[in-house]
């Protein structure tokens, strides 16, 4: 048996972190009373419990198996056996030994049960615990399961069901695990993946649950000889157990622990409670494992590390030590900047936003960073959000208004927050202290969540990131040349280096940094480096670009979980990727391409050749497995998921029978999610069918009365009936309520600028098959115009909505020009 101090040293370093998992089997809870008095039956004993309903008048048979007893016994008397379960199975919280409450005290990230019985809401309801517990039934997903994020409860699965779920609910029979062998579940792929990049600590069983096995069984052995061993060590409690398993057990780097759980408790968690307190404590204060917390950063506790290593000079993204060891260099254009920050700041009395604009790879973020820096310097209290932010508007919104909140706010890759930008950056900057807000974003985004109409009262400094100029191009020859990274650049003299320079650079920034000093152009080399590695490692990579294309960062959980590969080799992928700095990592252990830039262009030359699917699937599912396990609604994953079930995203990046089959995919996971079915039942508005299409926008509507999106589809919805029979005494009827509809929704400020292109461009349709006078046409083409007009000078920069305004003059003027018709 492994030496208990080490075990002890390697539990408290992950129990600090909230990193274990506990997964549980019937012995676990053997030393339990139920409310009948009698220990919790177990094996055998369950089996002759159950035997009594099945043949009361005839001897026990040792050769039968609880699961063929089970099976017979729901198939005789279904009501005896769930009376009996229910008395044998429901656990007396009195009869509870502290050495087991002790488990449910620690900062488990999750709970798996194999067991049916009550345990945790015994220990639940008898003693009061540090978080409480979040109980989910496998077999009863989406009915009985508690949604509450893991900062705030202890997820509990009860992998075989709970008893209240009914005897044929819980897995007990044969043709039970048949049916669930037949059908992976979602929990049990997630299981999997906890397996393979977690500690976990077995307690109480043999591991002989059929349906883990199909799952466990896909890690197999740690691989080919050279490559590492990636799963973190795991251990199996237990007294007893045969040599053929604990050889199987060493192949999944599980080490048995010769001890009962009453023992485990007191031999090693009970001298563990400072680990337990230090993890609670992370759990409590909202902090996922890395220590990151949902609250609005400082610049002044991000930028700590002036001397931290990155690769920025070779084209990955701009961290805090960059600008304050030079690496990044000071470029001619930071002196305007400069300039238009010192006049807005010096304006308190005034809401103003500085906005910086720019290509993809311009070195937008890296000039905010600067800017932000500089504030921070003046002695501002700066606040900082960015892509990995966890905040809502809202929240956001809340800290600035806090009284000793920022001064200035910074947010990066503002187009995250998609239409709610505006109403945000208009709360935020006319707020009684008036601060600084300072944005940086693509130039292509501005049109779509800046509403010029909101932010009318508004002072916007906007300036844009030009191309290098020769004097940056001297000045960052000079930083490539100190910290020995001119690659092909190396021995050349000035003059051919700045020629380089321009003839790969175009003069953007990451593209300069790159291909100059590669030798080749970025847009060849990105995705020649994709299709030379090898395939396990295209995989991994692909779902890793695709993931940072959509601004999320991958834990090495997710990008299992988006694989569907929990094996060592598949760590190992990721490892390599991150050892040859093809992807970067985060101090904080998530995963990303080096730059969005080069991981746009591999998305598209996937997209291309026709292998972007996958990855769309894989995220997509790990995604709504996130959702559906009641991650906190700031979870950034939900935006994720939110970006790849867009209909839209869905229909330019696969097609319509793949889109399809990805929403029945994940009709499972989020049945209950509103969004999913308002894309859903979009997909069907534009591109499928109509009748399909009423039934989830309904579905979508029942969740979520009242939602101005839902009700802009719908909207649109009405629109395609009428056009698709304009004849029929309803569908004035459809127009009427369709445009009353929209009219309703562009008076909210997050509307956008989409509910104007609907009524326009719908609305003109509906002109062109419905109104059959000429007079009454034109009388609905002028309050067209109106309206579109509005959206044009609330979002001028949308080319969508000025092309619209056109369409809608010249119909108008047309009838001008044609004979009248009555």
């Amino acid at each position: 048996m492994k030496d208990i101090e080490q075990v002890k040293a390697h539990l408290r370093s992950q129990f600090e972190r909230g990193r274990p998992i506990l997964f549980t089997g019937a012995g676990f809870s053997s030393t339990c009373k139920s409310v009948s008095g009698d220990n919790l039956p177990v094996g055998t004993t369950l089996a002759k419990t159950l035997w009594s309903i099945c043949f009361p008048s005839e001897p026990f048979d040792d050769g039968a198996s609880l699961q063929d007893i089970y099976e017979a016994a729901l198939s005789k008397d279904p009501r005896a056996l769930k009376e009996t379960l229910s008395r044998q199975l429901t656990v007396d919280p009195a009869s509870v030994d502290e050495r087991i409450v002790r488990y449910f005290t620690f900062p488990w990230h999750r709970i798996y049960t194999l067991n049916v019985d009550n345990l945790p809401d015994a220990v639940s309801r008898g003693f009061t615990l540090p978080r409480p517990l979040a109980t989910v039934s496998l077999s009863n997903v989406g009915t009985n399961d508690d949604r509450r994020s893991a900062f705030q409860a202890l997820p509990v699965i009860h992998l075989n069901g709970l008893m209240s779920d009914g005897p044929d609910k819980i897995t007990f029979a044969a043709t039970q695990y048949a049916k669930r062998l037949a059908f992976p579940d979602h929990l049990y792929l997630e299981l999997v993946a906890d397996i393979v990049s977690r500690p976990v600590v077995f307690i109480g069983t043999k591991l002989d649950e059929p349906s883990l096995w199909q799952h466990v069984e896909i890690r197999k052995a740690r691989g080919t000889r050279d490559i590492r061993e990636m799963r973190p060590g795991s251990y199996l409690v237990s007294p007893v157990l045969d040599r053929a398993r604990a050889s199987r057990l060493s192949e999944f780097n599980i080490t048995w622990l010769q001890m009962t759980a009453e023992e485990f408790s007191e031999k090693v968690l009970k001298e563990l409670t400072d680990a337990r307190d230090a993890g609670l404590k992370l759990f409590k204060s909202g902090r996922d494992e890395s220590g990151h917390a949902p609250q609005l950063a400082e610049v002044g506790t991000l930028a700590t590390d002036p001397h931290r290593h990155s690769e920025f000079l070779l084209g990955q993204e701009p961290i805090w030590a960059d600008i304050q060891s030079n690496r990044a260099i000071e470029r001619a254009c930071d002196k305007e900047f400069s300039e238009t920050f010192t006049r807005l700041r010096a304006e308190k009395d005034k809401p103003r936003i500085l906005m910086i604009a720019g290509t993809a790879g311009a070195g937008k973020s890296t000039c905010l960073m600067r800017l932000a820096l500089r504030a921070a310097a003046q002695g501002d209290h700066v606040g900082w959000v960015d892509r990995d932010n966890e905040l809502s508007p809202r929240d956001i919104i809340s800290a600035m208004r806090e009284e000793k909140g920022p001064s200035v706010l910074a947010i990066d890759d503002a187009d995250i927050f998609g239409t709610s930008l505006s109403p945000m950056l208009y709360d935020i900057a006319t707020e009684d202290r008036k601060p600084l807000v300072m944005i940086a974003l693509r130039s292509g985004v501005i049109d779509r969540v800046i509403d010029s109409l909101l932010l009318k009262g508004v002072n916007i400094g906007e300036i844009n990131v030009p191309h290098l100029t020769d004097g940056d191009i001297e000045s960052l020859l000079d930083v490539l040349d100190r910290e020995n990274r001119l690659g092909a650049l190396k021995g050349k003299s000035r003059d051919q280096q700045c020629a380089k320079f321009r003839e790969y650079a175009g003069r953007q920034l990451l593209v300069a940094m790159f291909s100059a000093t590669s030798g080749e152009k970025l847009q060849d080399k990105a995705p020649s480096e994709f299709f030379d590695l090898p395939h396990g490692l295209q995989r991994v990579y692909a779902v890793i670009c695709l993931s940072t294309t959509l601004r999320y960062r991958l834990t090495r959980q997710e990008i299992l979980l988006a694989l569907n590969d929990s094996t060592n080799e598949a760590l190992n992928d990721i490892d390599t990727l991150v050892r040859r700095h093809i992807v970067a990592e985060t101090t904080g252990g998530s995963i990303q391409a080096r730059h969005r830039v080069i991981a746009e262009m591999i998305r598209d030359e996937l997209l291309k050749r026709g292998q972007i699917a996958d990855p769309i699937f894989g995220l997509a599912f790990m995604a709504a497995t996130h959702k559906h396990s009641g991650v906190s609604r700031r979870h950034r994953a939900n935006g994720l998921l939110r970006s790849l079930t867009n209909h839209d995203f869905l229909y330019r990046n696969l097609d319509l029978p793949r889109a399809q089959l990805l929403y029945q995919n994940l009709e499972d996971l989020l049945a209950d999610d509103a969004h999913y079915w308002l894309q859903r039942g979009s997909l069907e508005v534009e591109f499928g069918d109509i009748r399909i299409a009423e039934n989830f926008l309904n579905q979508a509507r029942g969740l979520s009365p009242r939602d101005l999106y839902i009700d802009n589809e719908w909207a649109y919805l009405l629109f395609k009936k009428a056009h698709q029979n304009p004849r029929s005494t309803a569908a004035t009827d459809y127009v009427a309520e369709a445009t009353s509809t929209i009219e309703a929704i562009i008076q909210n400020p997050k509307a956008g600028p989409y509910p104007y292109h609907v009524l326009g461009s719908q609305g003109l349709a509906w002109s062109r098959v419905g109104i059959p006078s000429d007079e009454e046409k034109a009388r609905y083409l002028n309050g067209l115009r109106t309206v579109v007009d509005s959206g044009v000078a609330r979002y001028p920069k949308n080319n969508e909505l000025r092309k619209l305004k056109e369409d809608l003059m010249r119909e108008y003027l047309s009838l001008a020009l044609s004979p009248p018709r009555s």
